[in-house]
């Protein structure tokens, strides 16, 4: 899922959702585009626009990342402290902006 808000925005079961990826293709696609990249060996000090967050068979929320500067990708921030540059930014800011809501607009 994709929801509203970075690592400031409150539990994630209360967040706004942005979009949906259930698809198996694109689950892949977002899988490889949200880690495959160089560890930064640091944090980006925003808190991040929005939120990808990962779901368990039964609905529940396993895992988040969030989105920092077009370019980043902060998964579990608080238990790894280490943001990932993703390898393909343009193409990772394409994927979002077609499965956000167009109600809600691209993302930041």
């Amino acid at each position: 899922m994709i929801l509203k808000h970075g690592d400031d925005g409150g539990p994630l079961a209360e967040r706004r959702v942005l979009g949906e990826v259930f698809d198996r293709d694109g689950l892949a696609e977002l899988r490889a585009l949200t880690t495959t990249g160089e560890f930064l060996n640091d944090i980006c000090r925003c808190h991040g626009s929005l939120t990808v967050a990962l779901l368990d068979a039964d609905g529940e929320f396993i895992a988040s990342g969030s989105y920092h500067g077009r370019t980043d990708i902060s998964w579990e921030r608080g238990r790894f402290g280490n943001n990932l540059e993703v390898a393909d930014p343009e193409r990772l800011r394409a994927f979002l902006e077609r499965r956000v809501g167009r109600s809600s607009g691209p993302p930041p």
